[in-house]
């Protein structure tokens, strides 16, 4: 609209002038070529910033960048229509036509604060510079030097101002985006911010019940046009309605799903007091083997009843799983961001809730049909559950190589070293087989079901001692809590951080 409003005005201005200014005074003032120039050039850049925005072909955030090139622009024009001006004769005191320009921008494209100043700064010595150009366009002497510093001076005290006001707007920007409302839901906090989207703290309007909630554009689920999003759009929905089925305790509660008014997708889930396995190695080291058999039987209970209904998580990973209190239970694991999942027959679609361009999942955990392209089912997750007992009992991954691409291919070709050659912990032989039985090249060689997976873990006994006391003692060792005036506060710094893992 701002492009709309350029390409509008300028001829508006011109014309309207000229409509009511007598005939002996219009021929008595020549109309330059700059002027011509400034006005046309204005016309140009306006449709086409216009039209650029309305194709949607390319990213908001790259779009903001073209806006601010598209205000350095518009501030030559401006410049050169007011040069000519000038050359005519008129002399104005006070700050130009590229001042109101520029505040006008500060209130329409919001952006970090060095590119607002660096835009700002560029735009307000566009006055200058387009007098120079006016006098070669026009065949004219050179400006005198007090022209420059009459133009240059109210365009850049201007645009200080302007950079202050883009703070103010940004800071007003933000309460209000935390007052948005999803649903029944409304924000309260920002908790994470990552490549698939935002995580916000939130509360039941009516209930008052905390909540997780995940937006997600259009853009970052392959929404790059409103055909592709209308069928992301149905994706979502019937990929949402399926997780929300699931009832396993170990799987995250789902409590609703939409479209904000901005064409955000959002989750609401459950909010989760505890620390996602990846921070858990990260920050306290390598977990005993029954603490292991212990959080690797809960995943498999999750995915298994996953797997029955169809849908296939196919991103298992540390930061995916997270540990925490739940109710009087310790070390009770939920799975997270089933958000992405794909309904088995669906794999061949066309239409992803990922990165259209690549292969889905995290390298250290992809199984070695992701990486080859091949046909997918629950056993790419059963591949992805021996990485990540792998990681807990070695606090490394399967394959470390230096590398994206290195990483998959030693994933497809590579045979992995078995998980007591890489760390001191003691690994009963039982479960050292079952991990190196999930990391099988081919699907068909590892266990068919995250069922059987949690099966041998039980018969094995494997997570029996590991006990609920034991559980208890650990948390209250390492991320003890306190009740101040009924109030529970998490003393640890990422003990409620809920699920911000899983942008």
């Amino acid at each position: 609209m701002l492009g709309l409003l350029s390409a509008a005005a300028h001829p508006l201005f011109h014309y309207g002038t000229r409509a009511v200014v007598p005939g002996d005074i219009l021929e008595a003032t020549p109309i330059l070529p700059a002027y011509f120039i400034g006005i046309w050039a204005a016309i140009t850049s306006g449709l086409a910033i216009f039209a650029l925005t309305r194709s949607r072909k390319l990213k908001p955030d790259f779009m903001l960048d073209v806006g601010l090139i598209f205000e350095v622009v518009g501030a030559f024009c401006i410049g050169l229509i007011e040069a000519s001006r000038f050359s005519m004769g008129h002399v104005d005191a006070g700050p130009s036509g590229i001042a109101l320009w520029i505040t006008l921008f500060v209130l329409v494209v919001p952006n970090t604060l060095a590119k607002t100043s660096l835009a700002a700064f560029a735009s307000a010595s566009m006055g200058p510079i387009a007098l120079v150009v006016a006098a070669y366009a026009n065949h004219q002497p050179a400006p005198a030097p007090f022209l420059f510093l009459l133009i240059s001076i109210p365009n850049l005290l201007m645009a200080a101002i302007a950079i202050i006001l883009s703070r103010f707007v940004y800071t007003l920007g933000t309460d209000v985006s935390r007052a948005r409302e999803m649903g029944s839901y409304k924000l309260i906090e920002l908790l994470g911010r990552g490549g698939m989207g935002e995580v916000w703290r939130a509360e039941h309007r009516l209930l008052a019940r905390p909540a997780a909630i995940k937006l997600i554009q259009p853009e970052v689920l392959g929404g790059s046009d409103s055909k592709a999003t209308t069928l992301v759009k149905r994706r979502f929905e019937r990929e949402a309605q399926a997780t929300a089925m699931l009832s396993s305790p170990h799987t995250i509660d789902l409590y609703d799903f939409g479209v904000a008014e901005d064409g955000a997708f959002y989750y609401v889930m459950e909010l989760l007091q505890g620390l996602d396995l990846q921070t858990l190695v990260e920050k306290y080291g390598p977990v005993s083997a029954d603490r292991a058999g212990h959080l690797i039987g809960q995943v498999c209970s999750s995915l298994e009843e996953a797997h029955h209904s169809g849908l296939i998580h196919r991103d298992i990973k540390p930061a995916n799983i997270y540990t925490c209190r739940y109710g009087l239970e310790y070390d009770f694991v939920k799975v997270l961001d089933f958000g992405i999942v794909k309904s088995a027959e669906d794999l061949t679609g066309l239409t992803k809730l990922t990165n259209t361009n690549a292969a889905t999942g995290t390298p250290g955990f992809m199984a070695p049909e992701i990486v080859l392209g091949n046909e997918v089912d629950g056993r790419a997750d059963i591949y992805a559950v021996g990485c990540v007992a792998y990681w807990l009992l070695t606090g490394k991954l399967v394959f470390e190589e230096e590398t994206f691409i290195g990483t998959i291919l030693a994933h497809a070709q590579k045979a992995p070293v078995p998980p007591s050659k890489r760390t001191e912990i003691e690994i009963p032989p039982q479960l050292e087989k079952l991990v190196m039985w999930c990391l099988e090249k081919e699907p068909q060689r590892r266990p068919s079901s995250a069922g059987d997976i949690r099966r041998a873990i039980s018969q094995f006994a494997l997570a029996d001692s590991w006990t609920p006391a034991q559980a208890e003692k650990w948390w209250k060792l390492h991320m003890p809590d306190k009740t101040v005036a009924g109030v529970k506060i998490d003393l640890n710094e990422r003990g409620l951080q809920a699920n911000v893992h899983q942008i």
